[in-house]
């Protein structure tokens, strides 16, 4: 199953928008030995990748619902404000099915580029039923953390050419054009939501990962 779901997102990266996030070989492998469980920025700036083997399903809210209310100071927190949105429902349902909820609610700042309803939608067909497949949680959690930089970035800090480091310590970079963002060939189309815990833009395409060797 799993390498049906990588040959879906590979053709994904191709047929949608030519191209998936650009990126090293040097990130942390998933299916390696486990890292810190949490995104963490240490005062030199270096950013740890989430281990996606981390089984957070325990600490989850009832039934696999976020509460609207659960809050980190004065704003939601970044799984409740993409709770609100129902054109990210699709987005919300695949970091539940990733085990990826606490991590997001947890106080670490993280930008999140959340992409729409329609951007899963354009992927092949089958793509996200085969990725909530729980033998395809790997592959999902990678594809989430594709989405997930461990440090505040708003629009106003990125840079044109600007590469940024994601959760699972690949590269993506940023396009920039006046008031225009793409990031990894995803276009902003909403910049700069800010919640209690980071800040999350909304983006127009699904980010792939790139392929590894050992994929």
């Amino acid at each position: 199953m799993k390498r049906t779901v990588q040959q879906l997102m590979i053709i994904a990266a191709a047929a949608v928008f030519g191209y998936g996030c650009a990126g090293s070989d040097t990130g942390t492998d998933i299916t390696g030995t486990a890292v810190e469980a949490q995104i963490t920025e240490d005062e030199s700036g270096s950013q740890d990748p989430m281990d996606p083997d981390t089984d957070m399903s325990a600490e989850r809210t009832g039934n696999n619902t976020v509460s609207a209310d659960n809050t980190i100071g004065r704003d939601m927190n970044i799984v409740a404000l993409v709770q609100q949105n129902p054109n990210l429902s699709t987005f919300l349902e695949l970091i539940r099915a990733a085990d990826l909820v606490t991590i997001l609610e947890s106080p670490a700042p993280y930008t999140v580029f959340a992409p729409t309803n329609e951007a899963f939608a354009a992927l092949p067909a089958g793509t996200i039923e085969s990725l909530k497949d729980p033998a395809s949680k790997l592959e999902l959690t990678r594809i989430i953390q594709a989405h997930v930089l461990p440090n505040r970035i708003s629009s106003a800090e990125m840079q044109h050419n600007m590469p940024m480091v994601t959760a699972q310590g690949d590269e993506v970079i940023v396009t920039k054009d006046g008031a225009a963002i793409e990031v990894g060939g995803a276009k902003v189309i909403i910049p700069d939501v800010q919640a209690s815990n980071g800040i999350v833009h909304v983006v127009d395409r699904v980010l792939v990962p790139p392929q590894r060797s050992n994929d």
